[in-house]
Parts: C-alpha cells; sequence; structure tokens
C-alpha cells in the first residue's frame, strides 16, 4: 500500500528547462558555446552530486565564455533558480495528496542552494522531508541514493510512489522497489496513476 508520495524537483515542481532559459535570456548567437561549456556539459551534475562548489565551477567555466555572457552566466551558475518558474497545478495537487493523509517528501538532485530558495516555491513548503543530493554526494539514478532516502525518512520503498521527469530514475526507483511514474507536464496524467497505484485523492 502506498503511504508516501516522493516528488523530483526539476521538471516536476519548478520548471527547468535550459532550452527556454537560453531562449529568453541569450542571442541565438551564443546558444553553441553556452550549450557546449555549461548547459550540455556536466556542470550541474558535478554540483549536484557535491563533488563541485559554484565558486569553483565558475573560475573554470566563466573565462571559457564569450564576455558578453560572463555576468550573467556567473549568476546564474551561483543559483538557478530564478530561472525556474513553479509547474502550474503542483501545488494544489500535492495540498490535496497531504490532506488524503499521505506524506509527501523531496528527493532531488540539487546543491544545498535549495535550503536558500525552497522558501519562495508554495509547493515545496509542503513537503515532510527533504532529500538533497550534493549533501550525501549522491546522485539519481544511483541505487544508494533511493536506499539513502529510505534510510533517512524511515520508510519502506514498495510504499513510496516516485515522480520524476527523467525515465532513468523512475526505472532505477522501481528497481529498489518503489512504485514510479514519469512527469511529462501533465497533471490529469500524473493523478491517473496515482489512482492506479491505490492513491485516493
Amino acid at each position: 500500500m502506498i503511504k508516501n508520495i516522493v516528488f523530483d524537483m526539476g521538471g516536476v515542481l519548478i520548471d527547468f528547462s535550459f532550452q527556454r532559459t537560453l531562449n529568453e535570456c541569450y542571442p541565438c548567437e551564443y546558444h553553441k558555446i553556452l550549450n557546449k561549456l555549461v548547459f550540455e556539459n556536466n556542470v550541474w551534475r558535478g554540483m549536484d552530486g557535491g563533488f563541485d562548489r559554484s565558486e569553483d565551477v565558475i573560475k573554470r567555466v566563466v573565462p571559457q565564455l564569450p564576455e558578453e555572457t560572463r555576468e550573467l552566466m556567473t549568476e546564474m551558475i551561483s543559483d538557478f533558480y530564478p530561472y525556474m518558474p513553479p509547474v502550474a497545478g503542483m501545488e494544489d495537487l500535492i495540498r490535496r495528496i497531504k490532506n488524503a493523509g499521505y506524506s509527501v517528501y523531496l528527493l532531488s538532485n540539487a546543491t544545498p542552494r535549495f535550503f536558500d530558495r525552497y522558501l519562495d516555491y508554495p509547493a515545496l513548503t509542503l513537503m515532510d522531508g527533504y532529500f538533497i543530493s550534493a549533501l550525501y554526494k549522491l546522485l539519481k539514478p544511483q541505487p544508494e541514493i533511493y536506499e539513502a532516502f529510505c534510510n533517512k525518512f524511515k520508510v519502506k520503498a514498495n510504499e513510496c510512489f516516485f515522480i520524476d521527469d527523467m525515465p532513468a530514475n523512475i526505472e532505477g526507483a522501481e528497481s529498489y522497489g518503489m512504485s514510479g511514474f514519469v512527469f511529462k507536464k501533465d497533471i490529469n496524467a500524473l493523478e491517473t496513476a496515482l489512482k492506479e497505484a491505490g492513491v485516493s485523492i
């Protein structure tokens, strides 16, 4: 029986889109190099895994960028949250899930900067607990991250329903024994999946 609903953050609760950010903030002439050196690189993965500090990434990466892009990119690498709006409808869904008696958790590949910003997102303030990857030097879909999550909150994998926008992360959760759903910004589809898993909201 499902007792715990576990949410990813970027792409589920907040709109994490490098391409949208590029289109909104930079002329097309800079997209290729910014993708190569920042957005399609392992820059964020290193920070999310707790292996890289933003200050070190800035020192290493920003000098390689076109001068006109450096100031804004420094801000983005330091704190990308201002470029990630909340996903519409998720706050209401989480409130209904909690009102139905389920526990709600966050399991996210993210840096400790999260704790400076989560109060800006009402959906994130509703969580019963937060598991931020960088603090444990683990990343989804490593099997160890799901084990560490369950140990931290003293929950059973088969009582957790995990929601993530990345199929590999759902596959990792399911391999560990959780139920899961790949979220594609369709809340109706998510509600259907929850009901099919026996979650009554």
